[in-house]
């Protein structure tokens, strides 16, 4: 990120109080808001698409953010956020998010530059489901579906430059930019390898 925009997000973020219980972002609802916690906890929940009783996921706490993967990907919510303790979040809007993280942060390359990429020893990163990537991937590449690879980022090379790649682009990007928060050298393949039939 630009240390202009640094300057510009610290006086862009806002602070919010909640209550434990409180929900803070709900699964299926649009994303419009992006969060870092100031202080306090709050839990990960997802409904099972069967439906039933809510699955923890995670719990996470001071210094930890959420909410982007709907902004990055301009999708609904994946999971709900759910206050564990009182505390407080510092909130900012999803424009704000887009121009002054999304756009700086996030890179995509055409299918040509990422081969050139991957001839200089970068490698390619799956992101889509097992039976997506068991029916069609590009070869060599390595596999770590969106929904776990938070937990599974810390045992990829932080040495390699990886390029994310989906069906469309979406997901992609999504796990591009959770990569880049976690310091990676990462770009996504534009257009996923829907529109870029000779990848795989």
């Amino acid at each position: 990120m630009p240390t202009a925009n640094i300057g510009q997000l610290f006086a862009l973020l806002q602070e919010v109080s909640f209550k434990t219980g409180d929900i803070v972002i709900k699964q299926g609802d649009p994303g419009d808001k992006y969060y870092i916690m100031q202080e306090g906890k709050c839990n990960v929940l997802r409904t099972p698409p069967s439906g039933g009783k809510d699955l923890k996921l995670a719990t996470l706490g001071v210094g930890d953010s959420f909410g982007e993967e709907a902004l990055v990907s301009d999708s609904i919510r994946n999971a709900t956020i759910a206050m564990a303790t009182d505390g407080i979040l510092m909130e900012l809007s999803k424009d704000n998010f887009i121009e002054l993280i999304k756009k700086p942060t996030l890179q995509s390359v055409s299918y040509d530059e990422a081969t050139e990429m991957i001839n200089d020893g970068a490698v390619w990163l799956d992101v889509r489901f097992k039976k997506e990537h068991e029916s069609h991937s590009i070869p060599g590449s390595v596999h770590v579906p969106l929904n776990i690879l938070r937990m599974q980022a810390d045992k990829l090379d932080q040495t390699k430059k990886y390029i994310v790649y989906c069906d469309t682009g979406g997901r992609s990007s999504t796990g591009a930019f959770l990569l880049a928060e976690r310091a990676f050298e990462v770009c996504f393949l534009e257009g996923g390898i829907v529109n870029n039939p000779d990848a795989a």
